[in-house]
């Protein structure tokens, strides 16, 4: 039987029985392990070693390369696949036939008694935490791999309105809090005789304690921490739209119904600059988050989404930073701001 019909047979068998038939376990184990394995050299021996052990060696890393080409391209086909071709097989690979051939293969549905099987395989061998095995479980089982989601405002959940300023003021960096105190929103809160609490610090806890908590601070605009925390994002923005006017921010928002509030967001944070800009608290809150802990394990590693800015369009152009923060540090902060 053909390498391609070999393939097609494995899929409708993985498709009928939704598991690793226990014949094939065996290869099944050896080629993931051989996959997430960090190739290694051949250690020194004293005498010279024979062209076999050089051969074997060689067609092992050949074969991990096929194998992962396979996962990158066809992650539908990539069981069965590993499955039917012996790493002896790829050493005569002719990709460009094979790569025709694979795009008409059925695409094998991998149960969720696969995905246990794997991770167990995983757990034993010492291979879960590898870079490639996490990217394995992402092109494999997508479905396990969800962006997890958390509350909104019209969702069921606790909710802290306001804070202490004297808290405040002890917990944030200093630059931070000197935009927090000269936001719109705080300065009309001042001339409202609100001196010792604001609604300008704002936290959501889901009632699903396994989902990420939320925090909301209003700050004034400021250029500097715009373009450290969204380098790219405010390039292009500036790009579009001009530089924001620099005249004194330092104003509070007029009545709502003279107001736009429309506003311009930005999304993808840079990671190495959270804990200069928003303090090492709020840093180790978002590093806990659920989010943060997906976007790790699909390789984001130098940008997040736990932080999303808003920037309202009209002048003075405050802003609103949202956070999104593991549930226990969460409660760690609300203790300290409420």
């Amino acid at each position: 039987m053909k390498t391609l019909q070999r393939i097609c047979h494995v899929i409708e068998v993985l498709n009928q029985r939704q598991s690793i038939p226990s014949d094939y376990e065996p290869i099944f184990e050896e080629r993931i392990i051989l996959i997430c394995s960090t190739p290694k050299r051949l250690p020194r021996k004293a005498t010279p070693r024979p062209k076999t052990e050089y051969k074997a060696h060689d067609r092992l890393k050949t074969a991990r390369k096929t194998y992962l080409e396979v996962l990158e391209r066809f992650p539908s086909v990539f069981v069965p696949f590993i499955l039917v071709v012996s790493p002896t097989s790829c050493q005569t690979w002719k990709a460009d036939e094979m790569w025709r051939g694979l795009q008409g293969c059925k695409a094998t549905l991998l149960s969720d008694k696969i995905y246990k099987y794997m991770e167990c395989l995983a757990v034993d061998k010492g291979i879960s935490q590898t870079a490639v095995y996490k990217r394995l479980k992402q092109l494999l089982f997508p479905q396990v791999h969800l962006k997890p989601r958390t509350i909104r405002e019209t969702d069921e959940c606790w909710a802290y309105n306001a804070a202490d300023v004297d808290k405040i003021r002890k917990f944030l960096n200093e630059g931070i809090y000197r935009a927090f105190d000269k936001s719109p929103k705080r300065l009309r809160e001042k001339e409202e005789n609100l001196w010792q609490t604001t609604h300008c610090v704002q936290m959501r806890f889901p009632w699903n304690n396994q989902q990420d908590a939320t925090m909301q601070l209003d700050i004034a605009f400021d250029c500097e921490i715009v373009r450290a925390l969204f380098p790219s994002a405010w390039d292009k923005f500036i790009s579009v739209h001009g530089p924001i006017s620099l005249q004194d921010h330092a104003i509070a928002y007029p009545n709502s119904h003279q107001y736009d509030n429309a506003c311009f967001t930005f999304r993808g944070a840079t990671v190495s600059q959270v804990s200069t800009i928003l303090g090492s608290h709020i840093y180790q809150a978002m590093d806990e988050s659920q989010l943060r802990k997906w976007e790790i394990d699909n390789f984001l590693l130098t940008t997040t989404d736990c932080i999303t800015l808003h920037i309202n369009r009209s002048w003075p152009h405050g802003c609103t930073i949202c956070l999104r923060v593991g549930s226990s540090h969460g409660v760690f902060m609300a203790t300290r701001l409420y």
